[in-house]
């Protein structure tokens, strides 16, 4: 998408962190943004930092999880601005707890944020996308911790990362036929507050004693969100797949897929059944990344 001027970005998770930063950054494009968090306090604090753009922002409190609530976010989205050409699904929470002692609690509540949420996302937004006609762009949070595996007390949220990772490639596979993009964004240590996350956890998602674990403040290591946020509307003009702005994480991710690439066999298929499968992975795989929207200008140095 080159021209961002006057559209809407729906982005949740959006009243803090990443999602303030992509804010920040579509609203510096002349866009229209719709803000949906679950956190009251950050909702305020993103009223009174967007202020002077008050017009073009919308704020709406929002549980991804909740699927119907998610569908009604985007008539309500669509009422206030009109038609949607960008949906940010950024929301996400974590824990701290070891896989090993992780409840199904754990697991219930970090899979229907992080993993739900974007499905949620994408199935209440992608049919108003779709049915414009002018295309649009699918943005979806994962994490460093989407490419390569975290120790154990990040386990769950790495689960749920790598889910959004498969998830991104294969929709992107699947929508660019109608003129949409779709970027994911792999952050590391950025300045947002996930770490405080257990704050939102509903009760019913029974847990065992909440941990910080060992990890630092992000608040105190990461880099601006803006910087993220401006790197997206990068992505979004160029129909990028990737967003990665931490260059300290490419030997860890390297690493990981030599280990991957070091564990193939080393031998010569000839058995005519597996070719032909290869073949039309291949087929429809280069048919679909024929009918991606073209990206616009040079690619510019990361």
């Amino acid at each position: 998408m080159k021209d961002l001027y006057a559209k809407t970005a729906f982005i949740t998770g959006g009243a803090s962190g990443i999602g303030l930063g992509m804010a920040r950054a579509f609203l510096a494009e002349g866009m229209n943004v719709v803000v949906a968090d679950l956190s009251d306090d950050h909702l305020a604090q993103a009223r009174q930092a967007l202020a002077p753009q008050a017009q073009h922002v919308r704020f709406m409190k929002l549980d991804v999880a909740d699927r119907a609530a998610m569908g009604a976010a985007a008539d309500e989205a669509e009422a206030a601005f009109g038609k949607i050409h960008v949906l940010c699904n950024n929301a996400g929470v974590t824990g701290f707890l070891p896989m090993d002692q992780a409840t199904y609690g754990d697991w219930d509540w970090l899979l229907s944020v992080n993993l739900y949420g974007v499905i949620h996302g994408i199935v209440s937004f992608l049919p108003k996308l779709r049915a414009h006609g002018e295309g649009g762009h699918i943005v979806n949070t994962g994490s460093i911790a989407g490419l390569v595996p975290a120790p154990a007390w990040g386990g769950i949220y790495s689960t749920t990362k790598f889910a959004i990772h498969g998830l991104s490639g294969s929709l992107r596979l699947s929508v660019g036929q109608y003129g949409i993009g779709v970027t994911e964004v792999c952050p590391g240590a950025t300045r947002t507050n996930v770490r405080d996350s257990h704050r939102l956890r509903p009760a019913h998602f029974e847990s065992a004693e909440h941990r910080k674990g060992p990890m630092p403040s992000l608040q105190e290591i990461g880099i601006d969100p803006l910087e993220i946020g401006r790197r997206v509307v990068r992505a979004i003009h160029r129909n990028d797949p990737y967003v990665i702005a931490h260059a300290e994480n490419k030997a860890h991710v390297q690493a990981f897929a030599e280990e991957m690439l070091a564990a193939f066999p080393d031998e010569v298929v000839t058995d005519e059944g597996r070719l032909s499968y290869i073949r039309w992975f291949d087929q429809a795989t280069a048919e679909a990344l024929a009918l991606q929207p073209r990206e616009v200008g040079e690619k510019q140095a990361r």
